[in-house]
């Protein structure tokens, strides 16, 4: 969950249904009800970002078909909403022409299904007016992910692999920073350190060893993120 982002969260139609109106609970994987974990996912997103729309996508809308129960869980939810605050942020996006707080999917007619287009269409939207889209993406970015790629693989022949700059200082920096982690030849390294990044990034822009607060070093950490 990062600021900035499309949010969308999915629950089951016919889960919520049951639960909201015949108090008749379905513990997933996590042991947890539709109507809790939809909860939770809710107070993560809006805790953890401050900005970027949220949608809510209920499937499985050929198992309500009546539109009354479909209205029925609409309501319940925009009260639980509104006791939480998460409507106060507007953030929550409604389908157009809708009196619904989530979007409907009925998963037996796939593109076919007006739920699912609208919430397609929707999708469009607020990814064209996404500031992220806008946002120029530095040319050198892919060289950086292949190289943070390649730090957590098994050091193999990499001779000719980065050839738009140095292969020789790129291979030399990855060696170091596996072997900084305690990396064996044949581990996979599960992740490294910001400054481990730092140097990365030096050798691929061939620019000086970056401070951890370098402006422009850290808009390639997010864009990596």
């Amino acid at each position: 969950l990062r600021n900035r982002s499309i949010i969308v969260i999915f629950s089951k139609l016919d889960e919520l249904l049951n639960e909201l109106k015949h108090n008749k609970k379905t513990a997933g994987d996590n042991n947890i009800s539709p109507l809790l974990e939809l909860t939770v996912w809710m107070d993560a997103a809006m805790s953890a970002t401050t900005d970027g729309p949220i949608l809510l996508v209920l499937t499985h809308a050929d198992r309500v078909p009546s539109k009354r129960d479909r209205q029925y869980v609409s309501d319940r939810l925009d009260e639980l909403l509104q006791q939480r605050g998460f409507l106060s942020s507007r953030r929550l996006v409604r389908p157009e022409d809708s009196k619904m707080v989530y979007f409907p999917v009925d998963n037996t007619q796939s593109m076919q299904d007006p739920g699912l287009q609208e919430l397609r269409n929707c999708l469009q939207r607020a990814a064209e007016q996404s500031p992220s889209v806008k946002q120029p993406v530095p040319l050198p970015l892919r060289l950086l992910q292949d190289v943070v790629s390649s730090v957590a693989q098994p050091v193999m022949d990499q001779v000719n692999q980065f050839r738009a700059v140095d292969s020789a200082a790129i291979e030399a920096a990855i060696r170091r920073v596996r072997q900084r982690r305690g990396a064996q030849s044949t581990d996979c390294l599960p992740h490294i350190e910001l400054s481990d990044l730092a140097e990365l990034y030096a050798v691929c822009s061939s620019k000086p060893m970056p401070s951890l607060q370098d402006k422009e070093f850290r808009v390639y950490v997010d864009f990596l993120h």
